[in-house]
């Protein structure tokens, strides 16, 4: 209710794909996930890390016990000690380079890629596209980063601010605007930075794959945002996903799967 108006306005304002339809094709689609993602697919996967932790905690010979384990996963002093803005920009950065290599990993595994598929086969990219996730995509996804950076021992307080943080800047980072941000554009990922990660073409496949911190691919050779162009196509080529939701629900459990 409140991203829409914003959100609208500004690609009217800003478009980096203009004319784009107001009620674009796949937008119901798009808008019925918005519900099932935060109502679902984050259930399951906080349900997933609780397991997780405490199959780890047990396997370290920590005793079932509710005290025991609040011990075990408890902030770690040396963390703890650091003022609440350090503690926070260094587990954006640890949870971004977890996200960057399960990203990674969901392109380039055969078995993940169709999980993650979902999430391209987006022709027409705009904010209501984050919400566009299978629920298993969400489980590596947030699995990937939430575990390791409450095993190294941050503050879960600080964890649980975070999440919403992230959330938001998935929703930002797919708005079709034009924005690169300017001489920032290598710190922060921007809109820009991320529709090339979606485009259905040669130069931009399997590139920038940060969810927010874009010097993460320059480090690791992925990066890609010319300025003076943008991409034609969006999606997967020769994709087949499912147009309806539940299509897409079934479509990685099915036998035959292009790649991209």
């Amino acid at each position: 209710v409140v991203l829409g108006p914003v959100f609208g306005l500004l690609k009217r304002l800003v478009p980096a794909v203009a004319g784009q339809p107001r009620i674009r094709s796949g937008t119901w689609v798009d808008v019925g996930w918005f519900f099932v993602t935060p109502l679902v697919s984050k259930t399951v996967s906080r349900m997933a890390i609780v397991l997780i932790l405490v199959a780890v905690a047990m396997s370290s010979g920590v005793p079932f016990r509710l005290d025991a384990l609040q011990e075990f996963l408890a902030p770690r002093p040396a963390l703890a000690a650091l003022p609440w803005g350090v503690q926070l920009v260094l587990l954006l950065l640890v949870a971004d380079l977890c996200g960057y290599a399960s990203h990674r990993w969901l392109h380039a595994s055969p078995r993940l890629w169709p999980i993650h598929a979902v999430h391209h086969s987006s022709t027409q990219v705009d904010w209501l596209s984050a919400g566009r996730v299978h629920p298993l995509n969400d489980v590596v996804t947030r699995l990937a980063q939430s575990v390791p950076i409450v095993l190294i021992g941050f503050d879960p307080a600080i964890v649980a601010a975070y999440v919403p943080l992230l959330i938001f800047y998935a929703v930002l980072v797919h708005a079709n605007v034009g924005w690169t941000f300017g001489p920032l554009r290598y710190v922060l990922a921007s809109p820009v930075f991320h529709r090339w990660h979606h485009a259905a073409e040669a130069e931009g496949l399997n590139r920038n794959f940060a969810g927010m911190f874009p010097f993460i691919d320059l480090a690791f050779g992925t990066f890609h945002m010319p300025l003076d162009r943008s991409p034609a196509r969006y999606g997967i080529p020769e994709g087949d996903v499912p147009e309806s939701m539940w299509g897409q629900l079934a479509y990685p459990f099915r036998r035959k799967r292009p790649r991209a």
